[in-house]
């Protein structure tokens, strides 16, 4: 993957991101155009800018958080997305407080021995779900554990 458009997409991502860390949304973008090299086409070597808009919003569409052996904190502000979002803590840890977050399919889960703390004043929200998380009150979702809103 060309260097400058990974670092492009990164800090395009990271005010959407508010507090993911770099490594995991390159993983994310890594991923993507993978499956999607296309999409790796036409923003690093687009036709007119209709076409890198189109392919930006596709991109902008999936928010994938893993956070690997490592934590993802995110504390405060609003997250949304266009087609899905999933946090996943694998075997590190991931903390979400005082934050709105929004997909049509949203996944707070894990795949390995890690943990998921949402704490208070939090809603997670997705097209036919709502669970809003009160000032000291949590969810805590450990190993393979997750809740899937769809």
């Amino acid at each position: 993957m060309d260097p400058n458009l990974l670092n492009f997409l990164i800090s395009f991502s990271s005010g959407l991101a508010a507090n993911l860390s770099t490594e995991s949304l390159k993983a994310a973008y890594q991923r993507v155009f993978a499956v999607r090299p296309d999409l790796e086409r036409r923003i690093a070597h687009p036709i007119s800018g209709p076409d890198i808009q189109a392919a930006l919003a596709e991109v902008a569409g999936v928010l994938e958080a893993l956070a690997g052996t490592g934590t993802i904190s995110i504390n405060g502000g609003i997250i949304s997305a266009l087609r899905s979002a999933t946090f996943n803590h694998q075997d590190g840890s991931v903390h979400i407080g005082n934050a709105r977050i929004s997909a049509p399919v949203l996944n707070t889960d894990g795949t390995g021995s890690g943990s998921t703390v949402i704490s208070g004043n939090t809603e997670l929200r997705s097209a036919g779900t709502s669970i809003q998380i009160g000032h000291g009150a949590s969810i805590v979702i450990t190993g393979n554990a997750g809740i899937k809103q769809t």
